[in-house]
């Protein structure tokens, strides 16, 4: 798929530098609709345009040709204020307004306006207050979990800071929280006060206020909880080793981890020191010294990463975690969060989970915030490995591959 378009920083502001041209159209034009390609004529509705707007903004952008249809075939645009009808839709029937990239095209003596559509930092309605979001070449409505994961996304709701209504607060372990404030050189709680615990649990954000009720918050529960899966059972980890280099080689050991967030971090490690092939060699000649093909403070990092910044309102997908002959991946469910891209995510801080990142920094999993990724990709390449970063389909996965030196 061809990339429509790109933004760079321009005295404080986002500016767009397109890059398309005569033939990247046609090519587009061919290849049909999708994810992030539209087609529509001249006399489409307002509002029918707003909502195509609104679903590229909500999603990762795109670009709406105006003058092809249905079919792909080349109608044209006949209007003489074709642009200024679609700068109005955007500035009038979109809330909020944006500024959309248009570029005209004439391909066989027939106009056509490529109107390029940049991924929104904040959630877009019409004019009627409608949400839509694109799935496959078509916008939706979206459920309420897809409304949540995209409020979640751009940063309007922290998901970890939500009560979970189901649980109570017996669903702490206290034991827990007592080893985290030792870590931070804070004194235990003190759990034959009532009132004082649950004041303490409060000012954690390990418990949440509700109507005079307390219930777990997300986070609290994920990091604390006695058994976190038994409320949300995708907040584990699938392991799987794997002879060959995909899943129909013969499997060497999967396992289904499950626990709270420092449990779920340490039994990943330990089953990939089994699984992992080791390297030996001599120091100074004397001492044998034992690694691994992909080193282990990369990896600790990438499930680190994975624990705290996938997305949790998806459910039913967990943390996998791969290793085949070639490879080592780590696939947490969801895309990067608000402004972060594959380029820029070197050098930009964003925590999805603010509550979680919190914890698991006090836990000393996250000494430097911000640094993790730089420091996976270094580590690697003092042992002569690689680590790689991509999105999987529809951007909702985030991939980590290890790859050990050829």
């Amino acid at each position: 798929m061809q990339e429509y378009g790109k933004y760079k920083k321009n005295s404080g502001s986002r500016a767009y530098e397109a890059i398309m041209n005569q033939h990247e159209i046609i090519e587009i034009i061919r290849n049909g609709e999708s994810s992030k390609v539209e087609f529509r004529t001249q006399d489409v509705h307002p509002t029918s345009l707003a909502g195509e707007i609104v679903a590229f903004a909500n999603f990762e952008g795109g670009v709406i040709l105006l003058g092809v249809d249905d079919a792909g075939r080349i109608i044209g645009c006949t209007r003489d204020d074709m642009e200024e009808f679609v700068i109005n839709v955007c500035r009038n029937t979109v809330r909020p307004s944006i500024i959309p990239m248009i570029e005209k095209f004439v391909i066989s003596d027939k106009k056509i306006l490529a109107v390029t559509i940049a991924r929104g930092d904040t959630p877009h309605t019409d004019s009627r207050g409608m949400y839509y979001i694109r799935v496959g070449s078509t916008k939706q409505i979206p459920t309420q979990q897809e409304l949540v994961r995209l409020f979640q996304r751009k940063n309007i709701l922290q998901f970890d800071e939500s009560p979970v209504i189901r649980a109570t607060p017996g669903d702490i372990d206290i034991a827990k929280v007592n080893r985290y404030l030792a870590g931070l050189d804070q004194s235990p709680l003190n759990e034959e006060n009532e009132r004082a615990l649950r004041h303490d649990l409060i000012n954690l954000s390990v418990l949440i206020e509700t109507e005079e009720t307390l219930h777990p918050s997300f986070g609290g529960l994920l990091v604390f909880g006695k058994n976190p899966q038994r409320h949300f059972p995708s907040c584990n980890i699938l392991c799987g080793a794997y002879s060959g280099d995909d899943f129909l080689s013969e499997t060497i050991r999967e396992k289904d981890l499950r626990g709270a967030a420092d449990d779920l971090i340490e039994d990943a490690v330990a089953f990939l020191k089994l699984t992992m092939p080791q390297k030996n060699t001599l120091e100074q000649d004397i001492r044998r010294k034992v690694s691994y093909l992909y080193p282990i403070e990369a990896v600790r990092e990438g499930i680190v990463n994975a624990v705290c910044h996938r997305d949790y309102t998806i459910t039913g997908s967990s943390v996998r975690i791969f290793l085949f002959r070639d490879r080592l991946e780590i696939r947490s469910p969801g895309g990067l969060p608000n402004t972060i891209t594959l380029e820029n995510m070197l050098f930009r801080q964003f925590a999805r989970n603010q509550i979680i990142a919190s914890f698991l920094s006090g836990y000393g999993y996250m000494e430097r915030r911000g640094k993790g990724i730089l420091r996976m990709i270094r580590s690697c390449e003092a042992e002569g490995a690689e680590c790689l970063f991509s999105l999987g389909a529809d951007n909702n996965e985030f991939v980590v591959t290890y790859r050990g030196c050829q």
